[in-house]
């Protein structure tokens, strides 16, 4: 802070002493003459010198000098009464707005108001209208008292810290209060021929009234909901209704295959309604475009993914500003909701796509590894002829039938899905069928069931494909592992299990495994994710038995 701001600011309180007692002097002193003007010119000089105070920041171009120095002669020439009573209602606004601060400042800004308050409702009101507020015989002593107030402020010390800004608003609302007391006042006089001061005292007691009344309606009673609600609802709905807008958005937004440019461009029509606004203009990452006229007056909004400018017939005030912003911010954090759901619908469509080529990689590996079987028994010179024409008579039905079912899943992998149906087939044909699927795989079969009943056929082959599949993968890395199926019957309960003798699987694998994709070495992961989805979609349990050293057991069993 410069030193001029420093030395303004500790004398703040003595400029406006001496800027009160220049322009009272002025009315109370002079006589529309040479002593006038003389008061007024130190009037206006001690202003211009307060006014940074007021306004630090407020800074005058040559033009607005030239202006402002034209307003300032004229004011001096012409002065008189109503130019006094306008120039003072001036000064009451800016004073009432800071009337509000703490400790001295208040005391300081409170006295000031009351000078120009008693100024203007005892001296200045009465002698436009002519009539007398005062006696003659009280006239002079409240003329000196009433200069002596401003000089009060002389000896009332200024803080050298930064003055708060005006509230305006504040000032204009008690202005036109004292602007109300002074007309009613002079309008009663005139009407039933009271004397000013009597008139006075009853618009005072009107006016108290109003305020009493206001206050009282101002927070929500008995039933009410209050005069502060009413205007906070004027203000959020100016231009029009903010609820009316926020249900078409969501509305718009719920439904979910509105795909985002046209919900972008049926919210903009719709926005278009508004009577204020004549034009608008957007702008996405892959389009954009301008509906209605285009003004000089626009409110505009810009976000990653959506740029939006609305155009207006009339100059934009702050509280339609703020509105405009509002419902253009709602716009757009529904656009980009529109947008994530847009990429969250395409993800879903490619996980669906993934997860269903992942369900027929076993399928395709299992056939391929069947092919592969057949294909070393073709080739094997040791073999007779007929007992590859045997494994080939054998093999063969079973691997057609494998490749129309993978083939219809390609075909039809969402119906096949969707549908949760299987297909059911004999228990110990199945059984026969997988024994001679994986004869000479070094795989112990066994079951005590002889009685035969329906399974579905194509969940027990995915379960057991995928376990065998394992199992062997993991026998490579340790050869002198036995795998062992079993089919038994546990208390009326169908129960297939597969168990090796290999290391036992990690604990933090057994906590994850069936409840998310899991890496592993084995194998283990997407494919008995894939099966306990399944079996647990068909009514079966795939579950770990034990998960030991040499004792590693995976069970399918129906659920109870």
């Amino acid at each position: 802070m410069s030193t001029n701001n420093q030395f303004l600011l500790k004398n703040e309180h003595r400029f406006l002493g001496l800027i009160l007692f220049s322009l009272l002097a002025a009315t109370h002193l002079g006589d529309g003459g040479t002593i006038s003007q003389s008061f007024l010119i130190v009037h206006f000089g001690l202003f211009l010198l307060w006014q940074p105070i007021v306004k630090q920041q407020a800074s005058f171009s040559t033009k607005q000098i030239i202006i402002l120095f034209l307003l300032i002669f004229g004011f001096i020439y012409w002065f008189n009464p109503w130019l006094n009573a306008f120039w003072t209602l001036l000064l009451l606004t800016l004073l009432t707005g800071r009337i509000f601060a703490r400790g001295l400042a208040r005391a300081a800004y409170g006295l000031a108001v009351i000078v120009l308050f008693l100024e203007l409702v005892l001296v200045t009101t009465p002698s436009l209208f002519h009539l007398a507020a005062i006696s003659s015989s009280l006239q002079t002593p409240f003329s000196i008292a009433l200069l002596a107030l401003p000089l009060v402020l002389l000896f009332i010390p200024a803080s050298d810290t930064a003055s708060s800004q005006v509230d305006f608003i504040r000032g204009f609302l008690i202005v036109l209060l004292v602007i109300f007391l002074c007309m009613s006042s002079v309008l009663i006089s005139l009407t039933t021929q009271q004397k000013y001061i009597e008139s006075l005292a009853i618009s005072a007691i009107i006016l108290s009234l109003f305020l009493l009344l206001a206050a009282f309606l101002w927070v929500p009673r008995a039933g009410f909901t209050g005069l502060a609600k009413l205007l906070e609802k004027y203000v959020l709905n100016i231009g029009g209704p903010f609820e009316e807008w926020f249900a078409h958005i969501s509305t718009l937004e719920a439904n979910t295959g509105l795909r985002p440019e046209n919900f972008l461009s049926a919210s903009l029509r719709y926005l278009m309604q508004q009577h204020w606004i004549c034009g608008v203009n957007w702008q996405t990452a892959s389009d954009s475009g301008t509906e209605g006229a285009i003004s000089p007056h626009q409110v505009e909004i810009k976000d990653k993914k959506l740029s939006l400018v609305i155009y207006t017939y009339t100059p934009v005030g702050p509280s339609l500003l703020l509105h405009s912003k509002l419902l253009l911010s709602i716009l757009t954090f529904y656009y980009r909701a529109k947008l994530q759901e847009q990429l969250l619908l395409k993800q879903a469509h490619m996980q669906a796509i993934y997860e269903t080529g992942s369900k027929l990689t076993h399928d395709v590996k299992n056939i391929l590894q069947s092919t592969h079987t057949m294909t070393q028994i073709i080739n094997d010179n040791d073999a007779e002829i007929q007992e590859k024409m045997d494994v080939l008579k054998k093999q063969m039905p079973i691997l057609t039938q494998r490749l129309n079912t993978t083939l219809e899943k390609l075909r039809a992998p969402a119906k096949a899905d969707d549908s949760g149906q299987t297909s059911s087939g004999s228990l110990l044909h199945w059984w026969n069928q997988l024994q001679i699927r994986y004869t000479g795989r070094h795989i112990t079969f066994s079951t005590d069931i002889n009685s035969d009943s329906e399974i579905p056929v194509d969940i027990f082959t995915t379960v057991i494909e995928n376990l065998l599949d394992n199992a062997r993968n993991k026998r490579i890395r340790e050869p002198n592992l036995e795998i062992s199926v079993t089919l038994s019957n546990n208390n009326n309960q169908l129960q297939l299990s597969v168990a090796d003798t290999g290391s036992a699987i990690d604990p933090q694998i057994t906590r994850q495994l069936f409840r998310e994709v899991v890496s592993s070495q084995d194998g283990f992961g997407i494919g008995l994710y894939q099966c306990y989805e399944l079996a647990n979609n068909h009514g079966y349990e795939l579950s770990i038995n034990d998960a030991s050293q040499g004792h590693v057991c995976f069970v399918l069993k129906q659920n109870t």
